[in-house]
Protein backbone atom coordinates (compact mmCIF):
# COMPACT_ATOMS: atom_id res chain seq x y z
CA UNK A 1 0.00 0.00 0.00
CA UNK A 2 2.44 2.26 -0.53
CA UNK A 3 0.79 4.13 -3.15
CA UNK A 4 -1.51 5.44 -0.17
CA UNK A 5 0.88 6.72 2.09
CA UNK A 6 2.11 9.42 -0.25
CA UNK A 7 -2.25 10.68 0.25
CA UNK A 8 -2.58 13.75 1.89
CA UNK A 9 -4.47 13.46 5.45
CA UNK A 10 -8.46 13.36 5.28
CA UNK A 11 -8.35 13.25 1.27
CA UNK A 12 -11.11 13.76 -0.23
CA UNK A 13 -12.86 11.38 -2.81
CA UNK A 14 -15.78 11.10 -4.92
CA UNK A 15 -17.65 7.49 -3.98
CA UNK A 16 -17.68 7.13 -8.35
CA UNK A 17 -20.62 8.69 -10.09
CA UNK A 18 -20.84 11.82 -11.27
CA UNK A 19 -24.21 13.85 -12.71
CA UNK A 20 -22.96 14.79 -15.80
CA UNK A 21 -23.84 13.31 -19.65
CA UNK A 22 -20.50 14.99 -20.86
CA UNK A 23 -17.82 12.92 -20.18
CA UNK A 24 -15.18 15.94 -20.62
CA UNK A 25 -16.53 17.87 -17.76
CA UNK A 26 -17.31 14.90 -15.22
CA UNK A 27 -13.23 13.66 -15.59
CA UNK A 28 -12.62 17.83 -15.07
CA UNK A 29 -14.69 17.72 -12.18
CA UNK A 30 -13.35 14.79 -11.02
CA UNK A 31 -9.83 15.60 -11.06
CA UNK A 32 -10.27 19.51 -9.78
CA UNK A 33 -12.20 18.78 -7.26
CA UNK A 34 -11.26 16.01 -5.14
CA UNK A 35 -7.80 15.36 -3.93
CA UNK A 36 -7.71 11.49 -4.91
CA UNK A 37 -8.79 11.73 -8.34
CA UNK A 38 -11.37 9.40 -10.00
CA UNK A 39 -13.03 7.55 -12.81
CA UNK A 40 -16.27 9.30 -12.76
CA UNK A 41 -18.98 7.07 -13.76
CA UNK A 42 -22.49 8.75 -15.62
CA UNK A 43 -24.98 6.88 -15.42
CA UNK A 44 -27.49 9.47 -17.00
CA UNK A 45 -25.84 7.66 -19.98
CA UNK A 46 -24.34 4.29 -18.75
CA UNK A 47 -27.16 3.70 -16.97
CA UNK A 48 -27.07 2.50 -12.95
CA UNK A 49 -23.67 0.71 -11.93
CA UNK A 50 -25.20 -3.18 -13.25
CA UNK A 51 -26.30 -2.03 -16.55
CA UNK A 52 -22.71 0.17 -16.95
CA UNK A 53 -21.76 -3.68 -17.22
CA UNK A 54 -23.77 -5.81 -18.49
CA UNK A 55 -26.45 -3.47 -20.56
CA UNK A 56 -26.77 -5.25 -23.88
CA UNK A 57 -25.76 -2.01 -26.05
CA UNK A 58 -22.54 -3.07 -27.51
CA UNK A 59 -20.94 0.46 -27.14
CA UNK A 60 -20.41 -0.76 -23.12
CA UNK A 61 -19.20 -3.73 -21.27
CA UNK A 62 -21.13 -6.12 -21.81
CA UNK A 63 -21.78 -9.94 -20.41
CA UNK A 64 -19.43 -11.93 -23.42
CA UNK A 65 -16.28 -13.45 -23.37
CA UNK A 66 -15.89 -12.31 -27.04
CA UNK A 67 -17.39 -8.61 -26.71
CA UNK A 68 -14.86 -5.94 -26.80
CA UNK A 69 -13.92 -4.29 -23.36
CA UNK A 70 -14.34 -0.19 -23.66
CA UNK A 71 -13.60 1.57 -20.96
CA UNK A 72 -16.67 4.20 -19.27
CA UNK A 73 -17.25 7.36 -21.06
CA UNK A 74 -15.03 9.55 -19.49
CA UNK A 75 -12.24 7.41 -19.53
CA UNK A 76 -10.25 8.83 -22.53
CA UNK A 77 -11.01 12.13 -20.99
CA UNK A 78 -9.85 10.97 -17.69
CA UNK A 79 -6.38 10.45 -18.97
CA UNK A 80 -6.34 13.76 -20.86
CA UNK A 81 -7.07 15.53 -17.61
CA UNK A 82 -4.73 13.57 -15.87
CA UNK A 83 -1.54 14.39 -18.42
CA UNK A 84 -2.50 17.62 -18.16
CA UNK A 85 -3.02 17.71 -14.15
CA UNK A 86 -1.28 14.74 -12.67
CA UNK A 87 -1.94 14.36 -8.81
CA UNK A 88 1.29 15.14 -7.07
CA UNK A 89 0.57 11.89 -5.28
CA UNK A 90 0.60 9.91 -8.09
CA UNK A 91 -2.43 7.76 -7.25
CA UNK A 92 -6.18 7.39 -8.94
CA UNK A 93 -9.08 6.02 -8.14
CA UNK A 94 -11.16 3.26 -10.44
CA UNK A 95 -14.97 2.44 -8.90
CA UNK A 96 -15.72 -0.88 -10.23
CA UNK A 97 -19.20 -2.67 -9.87
CA UNK A 98 -18.10 -5.36 -8.03
CA UNK A 99 -18.51 -9.61 -9.49
CA UNK A 100 -20.60 -10.38 -6.29
CA UNK A 101 -23.18 -7.70 -7.35
CA UNK A 102 -22.98 -8.35 -10.88
CA UNK A 103 -23.70 -12.39 -10.74
CA UNK A 104 -26.48 -11.40 -8.52
CA UNK A 105 -27.78 -9.34 -10.97
CA UNK A 106 -26.95 -12.32 -13.84
CA UNK A 107 -28.78 -14.72 -11.73
CA UNK A 108 -31.90 -12.86 -10.54
CA UNK A 109 -32.60 -11.78 -14.19
CA UNK A 110 -32.52 -15.39 -15.06
CA UNK A 111 -34.94 -15.88 -12.32
CA UNK A 112 -32.85 -17.94 -10.26
CA UNK A 113 -31.87 -17.28 -6.22
CA UNK A 114 -28.43 -15.97 -6.11
CA UNK A 115 -25.77 -18.46 -5.00
CA UNK A 116 -23.71 -20.04 -7.57
CA UNK A 117 -20.08 -19.51 -6.61
CA UNK A 118 -18.97 -20.63 -9.94
CA UNK A 119 -20.51 -17.96 -11.81
CA UNK A 120 -19.38 -15.68 -9.50
CA UNK A 121 -15.47 -16.58 -10.31
CA UNK A 122 -16.18 -16.45 -14.16
CA UNK A 123 -17.55 -12.63 -13.40
CA UNK A 124 -14.58 -11.71 -11.06
CA UNK A 125 -12.04 -13.10 -13.89
CA UNK A 126 -13.91 -10.98 -16.33
CA UNK A 127 -13.93 -8.27 -14.37
CA UNK A 128 -10.22 -8.43 -13.21
CA UNK A 129 -9.05 -8.46 -16.86
CA UNK A 130 -11.40 -5.65 -18.19
CA UNK A 131 -10.17 -3.35 -14.87
CA UNK A 132 -6.32 -5.03 -15.13
CA UNK A 133 -6.29 -2.59 -18.44
CA UNK A 134 -6.37 0.57 -16.98
CA UNK A 135 -4.66 -0.29 -13.84
CA UNK A 136 -1.68 -0.93 -16.75
CA UNK A 137 -2.92 2.51 -18.72
CA UNK A 138 -2.40 4.32 -15.54
CA UNK A 139 0.89 2.71 -14.93
CA UNK A 140 2.11 2.99 -17.98
CA UNK A 141 1.20 6.76 -17.20
CA UNK A 142 3.61 6.98 -14.07
CA UNK A 143 0.31 6.54 -11.94
CA UNK A 144 -0.87 4.42 -9.00
CA UNK A 145 -4.74 2.67 -8.57
CA UNK A 146 -6.77 2.16 -6.23
CA UNK A 147 -9.67 -0.36 -7.24
CA UNK A 148 -12.75 0.37 -5.10
CA UNK A 149 -14.96 -2.75 -5.76
CA UNK A 150 -18.27 -1.46 -5.18
CA UNK A 151 -20.82 -4.57 -4.11
CA UNK A 152 -24.30 -2.74 -2.50
CA UNK A 153 -25.26 -6.84 -3.04
CA UNK A 154 -23.47 -8.21 -0.03
CA UNK A 155 -25.63 -7.69 2.68
CA UNK A 156 -27.81 -9.96 1.29
CA UNK A 157 -25.79 -12.56 0.54
CA UNK A 158 -23.06 -12.01 3.39
CA UNK A 159 -24.09 -15.38 4.61
CA UNK A 160 -22.46 -17.60 1.71
CA UNK A 161 -19.82 -19.26 3.20
CA UNK A 162 -16.39 -18.36 1.72
CA UNK A 163 -18.09 -14.95 -0.21
CA UNK A 164 -14.73 -13.20 0.56
CA UNK A 165 -12.86 -15.26 -2.43
CA UNK A 166 -15.17 -14.29 -5.05
CA UNK A 167 -12.43 -11.01 -4.74
CA UNK A 168 -9.29 -12.95 -5.16
CA UNK A 169 -8.83 -12.06 -8.95
CA UNK A 170 -8.75 -8.25 -8.41
CA UNK A 171 -6.33 -8.93 -5.20
CA UNK A 172 -4.22 -10.43 -7.71
CA UNK A 173 -3.89 -7.32 -10.12
CA UNK A 174 -1.75 -5.87 -7.34
CA UNK A 175 -2.61 -2.89 -7.11
CA UNK A 176 -4.60 -1.52 -3.24
CA UNK A 177 -7.95 -2.42 -3.29
CA UNK A 178 -10.87 -1.84 -1.56
CA UNK A 179 -14.37 -2.13 -0.38
CA UNK A 180 -17.13 0.17 -0.99
CA UNK A 181 -20.19 -0.98 0.87
CA UNK A 182 -23.44 1.40 0.80
CA UNK A 183 -25.44 -1.84 2.28
CA UNK A 184 -25.75 -2.67 5.90
CA UNK A 185 -22.09 -3.60 6.54
CA UNK A 186 -21.30 -7.33 7.62
CA UNK A 187 -18.22 -7.10 9.64
CA UNK A 188 -17.24 -10.38 9.59
CA UNK A 189 -17.12 -10.73 6.12
CA UNK A 190 -15.01 -7.14 5.74
CA UNK A 191 -12.18 -9.10 8.42
CA UNK A 192 -11.97 -12.15 6.25
CA UNK A 193 -11.73 -10.02 3.24
CA UNK A 194 -9.30 -7.79 4.78
CA UNK A 195 -9.22 -4.79 2.07
CA UNK A 196 -6.94 -2.14 1.93
CA UNK A 197 -9.73 0.07 1.56
CA UNK A 198 -13.34 0.04 3.45
CA UNK A 199 -15.89 2.47 2.38
CA UNK A 200 -18.98 2.91 3.66
CA UNK A 201 -21.59 5.02 4.79
CA UNK A 202 -20.93 6.68 7.93
CA UNK A 203 -24.54 9.04 7.69
CA UNK A 204 -26.50 5.71 7.69
CA UNK A 205 -24.30 3.44 9.68
CA UNK A 206 -22.30 5.25 12.51
CA UNK A 207 -19.76 3.26 14.28
CA UNK A 208 -20.80 0.88 17.33
CA UNK A 209 -18.80 -1.72 19.07
CA UNK A 210 -18.68 -4.40 16.65
CA UNK A 211 -17.74 -1.46 13.70
CA UNK A 212 -15.28 -0.44 16.08
CA UNK A 213 -13.19 -3.60 16.56
CA UNK A 214 -13.48 -4.73 12.80
CA UNK A 215 -11.86 -0.68 11.46
CA UNK A 216 -9.41 -0.69 14.77
CA UNK A 217 -8.03 -3.97 13.05
CA UNK A 218 -8.16 -2.84 9.44
CA UNK A 219 -6.09 0.36 10.48
CA UNK A 220 -3.79 -1.91 12.79
CA UNK A 221 -2.53 -3.32 9.73
CA UNK A 222 -2.18 -0.38 7.96
CA UNK A 223 -5.43 -0.30 6.20
CA UNK A 224 -7.82 2.79 5.47
CA UNK A 225 -11.10 3.75 6.01
CA UNK A 226 -13.32 6.05 3.42
CA UNK A 227 -15.43 7.84 5.83
CA UNK A 228 -18.82 8.32 4.02
CA UNK A 229 -19.40 11.30 6.21
CA UNK A 230 -22.10 13.77 3.95
CA UNK A 231 -25.60 12.78 2.95
CA UNK A 232 -25.92 13.11 -0.40
CA UNK A 233 -29.96 12.98 -0.13
CA UNK A 234 -30.39 15.88 1.77
CA UNK A 235 -28.50 19.65 2.88
CA UNK A 236 -27.55 19.55 6.65
CA UNK A 237 -25.56 21.91 9.19
CA UNK A 238 -22.20 22.40 8.02
CA UNK A 239 -21.03 21.05 11.74
CA UNK A 240 -23.19 17.59 11.49
CA UNK A 241 -20.39 16.21 9.40
CA UNK A 242 -17.92 17.26 11.30
CA UNK A 243 -19.18 15.92 14.51
CA UNK A 244 -20.30 12.55 12.60
CA UNK A 245 -16.40 12.29 11.96
CA UNK A 246 -15.14 13.03 15.02
CA UNK A 247 -17.24 10.81 16.71
CA UNK A 248 -16.51 7.68 14.39
CA UNK A 249 -12.75 8.43 14.52
CA UNK A 250 -12.66 8.60 18.39
CA UNK A 251 -13.65 5.21 18.58
CA UNK A 252 -11.71 3.66 16.14
CA UNK A 253 -8.18 5.44 17.06
CA UNK A 254 -8.33 7.23 13.34
CA UNK A 255 -5.92 9.75 12.60
CA UNK A 256 -5.94 11.77 9.14
CA UNK A 257 -3.35 9.88 7.40
CA UNK A 258 -5.36 6.42 7.48
CA UNK A 259 -8.90 8.40 6.78
CA UNK A 260 -10.51 9.60 3.50
CA UNK A 261 -13.25 11.79 3.14
CA UNK A 262 -16.22 10.77 1.11
CA UNK A 263 -20.20 11.77 0.44
CA UNK A 264 -22.75 8.65 1.84
CA UNK A 265 -23.04 7.73 -1.77
CA UNK A 266 -22.62 8.56 -5.58
CA UNK A 267 -24.04 11.78 -6.86
CA UNK A 268 -24.92 10.57 -9.99
CA UNK A 269 -28.59 11.10 -9.82
CA UNK A 270 -28.51 14.41 -7.96
CA UNK A 271 -28.05 18.00 -9.62
CA UNK A 272 -24.85 19.24 -10.66
CA UNK A 273 -25.15 22.29 -8.21
CA UNK A 274 -25.80 19.24 -5.47
CA UNK A 275 -22.76 17.54 -6.20
CA UNK A 276 -20.36 20.27 -6.29
CA UNK A 277 -22.01 21.55 -2.85
CA UNK A 278 -20.99 17.95 -1.65
CA UNK A 279 -17.52 18.36 -3.16
CA UNK A 280 -16.78 21.79 -1.25
CA UNK A 281 -18.45 20.67 1.88
CA UNK A 282 -15.46 17.83 1.47
CA UNK A 283 -12.94 19.97 1.40
CA UNK A 284 -14.34 22.62 4.15
CA UNK A 285 -14.54 19.24 6.08
CA UNK A 286 -10.99 18.05 5.34
CA UNK A 287 -9.48 21.70 5.47
CA UNK A 288 -11.18 22.00 9.29
CA UNK A 289 -9.35 18.63 10.26
CA UNK A 290 -5.84 19.59 9.46
CA UNK A 291 -5.76 22.81 10.33
CA UNK A 292 -3.23 23.27 13.69
CA UNK A 293 -5.06 23.11 17.21
CA UNK A 294 -4.29 26.50 18.58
Amino acid sequence: MGALDRLPPWSTTGVGSLPYSDGRLAAARAVADYDLPFCPQLPRVEGEMVAEWLGADPRRCGWSPDRDRERPRAWEWLLRELTLAPPAHDVVKLQVTGPLTLACALERGAGRVPGDAALRCEVAAWLAGNVGGQVAALHERGLNTLVMVDEPALGAVAAMPGIERCWDPLRALGAPWGLHLCCAVPWDVVDRAAPDVLSFDLVAAPVDRRAATTLRGLLRRGGRVAWGVLPVHREEPSTAGSDRLAAAVGRCDADGAQSLLTASCGTGRQSARREQQIARGLRDLAGRRRAPVS
